[in-house]
């Protein structure tokens, strides 16, 4: 049993009946934690936040407006507007299974622990989990699943954005997503850099689980200039001089790579670098090994 209350934070653009059967699961399957449904709109023209506000006369649901915001900045909208001590992040196209709020929110109850995610499986597959969290792999900072290795809460290097719980003064602390960021990209990973900086723990919670679906195009035009910057962005902060060095050396075919970097350079990565560096916990040493990327 968790004493604390959960808002769940879900932005969304055109997500059409993936939405309205969203917010039916989340009202459905999250039992006494569940304070609220905050849906943010960002900028959808297919009815998607009409339908889901006929529920709210008989529901806890509220729908926010915004237009051309991005991820990282419907996040923060959401959170801004939410009430709950516990924010839960969570796509606009996912199932989730009785007790799966309760799981997560009775995990943050630890002191140690910042920030939180459900075992991930495929909507379309049907099936158990296939991930439960995620890892840089190597120097261009890709990422890959990591399989399941226990039944109660363990760390994670990453938990990935389809579903993010905080608690509330662990974001107010990390100042909730990347202001600075673009659409899309990295926003998830870099947030659990930051709580890893604050030298809290990640972790999964295998006992709660979400299906994701898994779509082949985003439902809105992603510049691969601004994804490559945010990416480039996240290393900067958060890695070391050298490291950040290898990381765009690594990128160097990339024909977006000129434009990204003049958008980083552009921005104010470097006092945010500077502001992170002075305040962490944990150092680049204590990434590089957490991460175990090529040396």
């Amino acid at each position: 049993m968790t004493t604390f209350t959960a808002s769940v934070i879900i932005p969304s653009h055109n997500e059409g009946d993936k939405l309205v059967d969203t917010v039916g699961c989340v009202l459905r399957n999250s039992g006494d934690p569940l304070l609220e449904i905050v849906v943010v709109d960002d900028g959808s023209d297919d009815g998607s936040p009409e339908r889901v506000l006929e529920r709210a006369a008989a529901a806890p649901i509220r729908v926010l407006r915004g237009q051309d915001l991005g991820v990282a900045h419907a996040r923060n909208l959401g959170a801004k507007h939410a009430r709950g001590d516990v924010l839960v992040f969570l796509d606009a196209h996912c199932y989730v299974r009785p007790g799966w709020l309760r799981a997560l929110a009775a995990t943050l109850e630890q002191p140690s622990v910042g920030l939180v995610g459900p075992a991930c499986a495929s909507l379309m597959a049907g099936q158990g989990p296939f991930g439960c969290g995620m890892t840089f792999t190597d120097r261009r900072l890709s990422v890959a699943w990591l399989p399941a290795r226990a039944t109660l809460p363990y760390a994670v290097p990453l938990v990935p954005g389809c579903g993010q719980a905080f608690r509330r003064d662990v974001f107010r602390r990390c100042g909730g997503y990347d202001s600075g960021m673009t659409r899309w990209g990295s926003e998830d990973h870099e947030i659990c850099l930051r709580v890893h900086g604050l030298g809290l723990a990640v972790a999964i919670v295998p006992q709660s689980m979400i299906f994701h679906f898994f779509r082949q195009r985003h439902g809105y035009r992603v510049e691969a200039a601004e994804v490559l910057h945010n990416l480039l962005r996240m290393a900067f902060v958060h890695l070391s001089d050298a490291r950040f060095a290898q990381v765009v050396d690594a990128h160097r075919a990339s024909p977006t790579l000129p434009r990204s970097l003049d958008l980083l350079e552009a921005s104010d990565a470097r006092a945010r670098r500077d502001y992170w560096r002075a305040i962490r916990r944990r150092d680049d040493a204590w990434f590089r090994a957490w991460f175990a990327w090529a040396a």
